[in-house]
C-alpha cells in the first residue's frame, strides 16, 4: 500500500523538471548558439532534461502502479518512454547541426533553432497535459 501523499508528490517532481527545462531553455533564445560554451551548455541542458524527466516518470510509473491507478501508470510510462527515446534522437540532431556549423554550413544554426523551438513546444504541451491531469491525481 502506497501512502496517499506519494502519487501527487511524484507528479510534482515530474512537473518540476518540465518547468525547470521551460525556464532554462528560454534563456537560450537570448544567446547565439554558435558560441562554443553556449553550445556545450545547450546540449547539456537537453541531455539532463531528458534523463531527469525519464527517471522521474519511471519512478512515478512505479508509484502509480503500486497504488493501483493504472490510467496514470500508463500516462507516466508513456512520458518516460518518450523522454528516453527522444533523448537519443534530439541529442544526435543537436550534435549533427553543431558539426555542420563547424564545417561551414550557415543554415545549421537555423535548423538548431528549429530543434530548440520544437522541443520547447513539446515540453509545454507535456507540461499542460501533466498539470491538467493533476486534479485527477488528488
Amino acid at each position: 500500500m502506497v501512502p496517499d501523499f506519494l502519487p501527487p508528490l511524484t507528479v510534482i517532481f515530474v512537473q518540476f523538471f518540465l518547468i525547470y527545462f521551460f525556464l532554462t531553455s528560454m534563456g537560450f533564445l537570448l544567446f547565439r548558439l554558435d558560441i562554443p560554451e553556449v553550445a556545450r551548455l545547450f546540449r547539456g541542458v537537453f541531455n539532463v532534461y531528458f534523463q531527469m524527466v525519464g527517471f522521474t516518470s519511471l519512478v512515478a510509473t512505479a508509484v502509480f502502479a503500486a497504488s493501483g491507478r493504472f490510467g496514470f501508470t500508463v500516462e507516466m510510462l508513456l512520458l518516460a518512454t518518450a523522454a528516453i527515446t527522444a533523448r537519443a534522437r534530439v541529442l544526435h540532431c543537436i550534435d549533427a547541426q553543431q558539426v555542420a556549423w563547424r564545417m561551414g554550413d550557415t543554415a545549421a544554426m537555423r535548423r538548431l533553432r528549429v530543434i530548440h523551438w520544437g522541443v520547447m513546444l513539446a515540453n509545454m504541451a507535456i507540461l499542460a497535459s501533466v498539470a491538467g491531469s493533476m486534479r485527477h491525481v488528488l
